[in-house]
């Protein structure tokens, strides 16, 4: 509110509006409460920078093309000899690139993708020339993974489902089915075939691929969930999941069942053992946003509470214990993760009604939370192909990744914050 008035007061006080009426005042005013906007494109040309950072962190792009960007908040870009994966879209087609200290190469594409997620491009931790992402196979008309090189760009091995998260030992990858995704949340669906056939609900779910054997597992069908403790607004909904991520040591995951129907959208986090047994409802039927695991029985969320409302909580996975994670955190939606020593959270914003989304640093020790930057989205950016910061870790903990366009594209970053971190 104190930034609508500072914009409304530079407004007033502008030469070529001063003669107009009182009444036309008015009625400006109103105007401007029902397309903010558009006013504030007209101050953030004039008066606001679109690029705001903590004078002790520091901000490079990564990439040298006009559009770039990774994918979700909890995957790394990078691996540990700090070579950065990034993707370029070109039409339909998502371009994929490795980056280190003296090349920048291509390594593949894909048709398998989205604006949020990417193509879930990611680096095997024990092979760390190793990337692996989904493609679509235009012969068997599905959706599959593939491995490659990044040395060489030779493809080393090829699995039968796409990916959605991969455990860190690599024993196991899970997934789902991205085209029921792309009918019921076009934001992390594909759409390489045009015509959708989908399972039912006792044949779709989440799915385990043992990375060694390549055999494939159905593990939770829907119709589980939906017999899991069911709740009125079940009946006659569609259902899906999403958001799956496995915890650090690779025992247990989390996900998130969804379900639509005309009453509107309802949800809840659940957290399972690898093999999809042992499952246990964190949280629901409200709202619950975006997670991530703080250890290996810890899970930060932001989502809706009796106890809390709306807030960034922290559960202790299969009991009842939940607290809210601090005062002092934006009751703001965003992408939460902790860093790799385990002592810090990041997390993000969507554009406020300023169009500047933000990135908080917190402290889990300390408990103090720091606004490292603020960046604004062009309004051209939205609904599916929106962007969204999704700030994700470096390996050593000292740089944070994200996407923006506050230069006006949608190209990918890095913040250095090592002085917070040291």
């Amino acid at each position: 509110m104190y930034m609508e008035f500072i914009m409304w007061r530079k407004l007033i006080k502008n030469r070529r509006i001063q003669s107009i009426t009182k009444r036309a005042k008015s009625l400006l005013l109103i105007i401007f409460r029902c397309n903010r906007y558009i006013f504030y494109r007209y101050f953030l040309k004039r008066y606001f920078s679109p690029l705001q950072i903590h004078k002790e962190s520091s901000l490079e792009k990564v990439s040298n093309s006009k559009e770039s960007f990774f994918g979700y908040y909890n995957l790394s870009p990078e691996n540990s000899k700090q070579k950065v994966l990034i993707c370029e879209p070109k039409g339909l087609i998502l371009k994929l690139y490795v980056k280190d200290s003296t090349n920048y190469r291509n390594i593949g594409e894909t048709t398998a993708w989205n604006w949020q997620q990417g193509c879930m491009l990611q680096w095997n931790q024990n092979q760390q020339n190793i990337v692996y992402y989904n493609v679509f196979d235009e012969h068997q008309s599905c959706y599959k993974a593939k491995l490659i090189d990044t040395d060489t760009g030779e493809e080393k091995d090829e699995l039968p489902m796409p990916i959605c998260s991969i455990s860190k030992n690599q024993e196991y990858a899970l997934s789902l089915n991205f085209e029921r995704l792309a009918l019921m949340r076009p934001d992390y669906g594909y759409f390489c075939n045009q015509h959708i056939l989908l399972p039912n609900n006792q044949n779709d779910g989440i799915w385990k691929i043992d990375l060694n054997t390549k055999r494939v597992n159905l593990i939770i069908s829907l119709q589980q969930l939906i017999e899991l403790k069911p709740v009125e607004s079940m009946l006659d909904a569609d259902h899906k999941v999403n958001h799956i991520d496995i915890s650090p040591e690779g025992n247990r995951f989390l996900f998130l069942h969804r379900w639509v129907n005309p009453l509107g959208r309802f949800m809840r986090l659940i957290s399972a053992d690898k093999n999809g047994n042992d499952l246990y409802i964190l949280n629901g039927d409200k709202m619950i946003s975006h997670s991530c695991w703080y250890g290996n029985d810890r899970i930060i969320s932001f989502c809706y509470t009796k106890e809390y409302g709306n807030a960034y909580i922290m559960f202790t996975d299969k009991t009842n214990q939940r607290q809210l994670l601090s005062k002092d955190m934006p009751v703001i939606d965003g992408h939460p993760s902790v860093s790799p020593n385990g002592r810090w959270l990041i997390t993000d914003t969507y554009p406020a009604y300023d169009r500047m989304s933000r990135i908080f640093l917190f402290d889990l020790i300390n408990k103090h939370v720091t606004c490292i930057g603020r960046f604004y989205q062009p309004l051209k950016y939205n609904r599916e192909y929106r962007i969204d910061l999704h700030p994700k870790w470096s390996m050593d903990g000292t740089k944070i990744y994200f996407e923006s366009g506050h230069n006006g594209y949608r190209n990918l970053y890095v913040i250095n914050i090592e002085n917070f971190v040291k």
